[in-house]
């Protein structure tokens, strides 16, 4: 292999840095066992150069028994029966084996020399040239034979890779063993064979030199055609084009079996070259992702918003020039470069992840350009299917080289400017969709400090907003409001049926701030002995002075700025928590940290189900193997979550308990632990929890509220 020394380091860098680049982060999922990979592998590229894909959606027909194969020790039993094409094409146009043009498939340089020698040592320079690490794993176990854990402490340490799992080295060493290139030692460790040394010989391994900080050199990257250019072109030309772009709900199926969301775009079009009516369209894709038609209708008006369909005819449907040309390129930069021209902050979101960024950070940028965190989501797994930003540590995301490349040369949108002050202490990123009214937070914060908004009497409207504000929580909630009463009643019942009921004193002041000389609290106690009331709160813009937080102090008033309530507010819909656990607030010294630390509480059990999920993902992607609450637990503990073993049981237990199908348990275990799953029809469950929650509000809504309190 290649080493670096003084006189040549700069070269060998730069060439390291280039092959990296270029390379795949993991290899491609192969459906069967492992046992049968190689065979498999050289018989489908024999099949491809021979001609017989006529029908990608017919099951490949094999010369050899996939049922006789003796299974290796450590891997799962082959599938008895041939997958379809389809399924195979993604493994095969992963390692760049093949390419499709017009819908037929046929083999690339690389595939052709592959059917023509079709040796283990032809396709494991393939994986060492197309696969990043895939080399420089077989290096470090050439130092010495290794467990896979051993491997894989060693390759972050050097490289400073942030994967959640071992499943990435697991799956290259797999295909080592299954190509000759590592055998088994004993005590679980492994060695490198001859075959192996004769691949590393006189291979450029990247190093670990090859992540210093020399300056990124610039990457090139393909002309986009010309019916792509033209719509970037015209975007670039119009002033308001960027306003017209879309904002439309994103949903393009991505089962278990089939994850890359752009790949499965690209099948569709491929599917509607040619004119097909509607009902033929909705077939062929509920059949080829096995959905149901419903999800499907929902998927139409994206494919059309995002400029890749078009309806030429009533209900005749067919791919755009656009979409056309993006196929037959065979460069998925192409279809960015389409959804770019349609659509709001996808060239933006790789601008604005060049220096690294959290997601919840891109999701408050994503805000400004009048996109959801759904939507923010769907754009970003686009960018992350096609190479253009990568996840650097769990809940971040970086532009890739490739990426930068691209947002280079794209016309983008001007940053908006956002509007209004930061959020207190609890923020959240809350999108208002087409039709909704503004959230909370911003009416509160607005009329707090317009006292005759409305040109009602004074304060009049700020009252009706905190009592919404409440009825919105799900209170009991009415505005009284006049001389000598308080503002607003609110009443609600603890999980025992305790009802409990608290005075609002609601104060609109312009000048953006409440003092003592604005409450009485003779008059508050009057009040609240009126109602019976065992809580208080005062609401307004701010609070000036120790005086009135003194008073409230001995008082137990709950004082809340009215932005602080409205995030309250909004995070607590959010998240689906109950006028019992909202109710803290009034509690007094501590009931407002008691209610952020349970919201936080309630984001963490968030995050860690949907770590949780993304572990059983990538799993189901790269070996298809069950793991336990162990074992994520485990790969967690190099993220910023680190979840424990005991917190991802809990949401293994509550996604179980919903019966949505989220995941599967593989095999049962004494301790809860040890249990393992695989991931189950996750999107399935997502829509049945979404229809579920659909249900339940028109069911509330078709009955209304009157806003009276009993």
């Amino acid at each position: 292999m290649t080493s670096v020394d003084s006189h040549t380091a700069v070269p060998q860098l730069a060439a390291q840095r280039a092959l990296y680049r270029g390379q795949a982060s993991s290899i491609p999922a192969l459906p069967g066992g492992k046992a049968v990979w190689l065979p498999l592998a050289l018989e489908l590229v024999k099949q491809v150069g021979d001609g017989r894909v006529v029908d990608l959606d017919t099951n490949a027909e094999l010369s050899f028994d996939i049922g006789r194969i003796e299974p290796r020790q450590g891997g799962a039993a082959p599938k008895l029966t041939p997958a379809t094409w389809r399924e195979y094409y993604s493994f095969l146009r992963g390692l760049r084996l093949v390419e499709s043009t017009a819908g037929k498939v046929h083999l690339t340089a690389a595939g052709l020399e592959l059917q023509s020698n079709p040796t283990p040592e032809r396709l494991s320079v393939i994986l060492a040239d197309r696969t990043r690490f895939f080399a420089e794993v077989l290096a470090i176990i050439a130092e010495e034979a290794l467990t896979v854990d051993e491997v894989d402490d060693l390759l972050q340490a050097r490289y400073g890779q942030s994967w959640r799992s071992k499943g990435n080295t697991r799956s290259r060493m797999d295909w080592q063993e299954v190509l000759g290139l590592i055998e088994a030692k004993g005590n679980r460790r492994w060695q490198i064979t001859p075959a192996g040394r004769t691949l590393l010989d006189g291979r450029t391994i990247v190093t670990p030199e090859a992540f210093g900080d020399e300056p990124e050199r610039v990457v090139e990257i393909p002309e986009p055609p010309a019916e792509v250019a033209a719509l970037l072109a015209d975007l670039d030309a119009l002033n308001r084009a960027h306003e017209s772009r879309s904002t439309y709900n994103i949903w393009v199926p991505s089962p278990p079996s089939k994850p890359n969301k752009v790949e499965n775009l690209r099948i569709i079009i491929n599917a509607v070259f040619e004119k097909i009516e509607r009902d033929e369209l909705f077939t062929f894709i509920c059949q080829t992702f096995e959905l149901k038609r419903s999800s499907v209708a929902s998927m139409l008006p994206f494919m059309r918003a995002s400029g890749i369909l078009v309806e030429v005819g009533r209900g005749v449907f067919e791919a755009t020039p656009a979409a056309r040309a993006w196929v037959e390129s065979g460069d998925d930069l192409n279809f960015i470069r389409i959804l770019h021209a349609n659509m709001r902050f996808v060239g933006e979101m790789i601008r604005a992840v060049e220096n690294d960024a959290t997601r919840n950070a891109v999701y408050a940028e994503a805000a400004l350009f009048g996109l959801n965190i759904d939507k923010s989501r769907w754009i970003a797994g686009f960018l992350l299917n096609t190479g253009l930003i990568e996840e650097s540590r769990y809940g971040s995301l970086r532009a890739t080289p490739r990426g930068s490349a691209l947002a280079a040369e794209l016309p983008l949108a001007d940053m908006p400017t956002t509007q209004g002050a930061p959020g207190s202490e609890v923020v959240v990123s809350r999108v208002v969709e087409e039709g909704q009214s503004p959230n909370l937070r911003e009416t509160l914060v607005r009329l707090s400090r317009e006292p005759h908004a409305g040109g009602e009497g004074s304060g009049r409207a700020f009252e009706k907003a905190v009592r919404d504000t409440f009825l919105a929580l799900g209170f009991e909630a009415r505005a009284v409001g006049g001389a000598g009463d308080t503002d607003v009643l609110v009443r609600w019942r603890d999980k025992d049926g305790v009802q409990s009921t608290a005075i609002i004193e609601a104060k609109s002041r312009a000048s953006g701030s409440v003092t003592h000389t604005d409450v009485s609290d003779v008059a508050i106690e009057t009040h609240k002995n009126r109602h019976r009331a065992s809580l208080v709160a005062v609401v307004g813009p701010g609070f000036n002075g120790d005086t009135i937080k003194d008073m409230a102090a001995q008082k137990s008033w709950a004082l809340l700025d009215a932005e602080r309530l409205g995030t309250l507010a909004d995070v607590s819909i959010e998240f689906g928590l109950r006028p019992c656990e909202v109710g803290r607030m009034f509690q007094v010294p501590n009931g407002l940290s008691d209610l952020e630390d349970l919201i936080a509480d309630r984001q963490r059990e968030l995050d860690v189900t949907s770590f949780l999920l993304a572990k059983l993902a990538e799993e189901a992607s790269e070996s298809g193997e069950a793991i336990s609450a162990r074992d994520i637990s485990r790969d967690g503990r190099r993220t910023d979550l680190a979840p424990s073993v005991d917190e991802v049981v809990v949401a293994i237990d509550a996604l179980l308990q919903m019966q949505i199908g989220a995941l599967r348990l593989v095999d049962v275990a004494d301790d809860p632990k040890f249990a393992t799953y695989v991931l189950g029809d996750a999107s399935a469950g997502a829509g049945q929890l979404r229809a579920l929650a659909g249900a339940i509000e028109r069911g509330v809504a078709s009955v209304g509220r009157s806003g009276s309190v009993g």
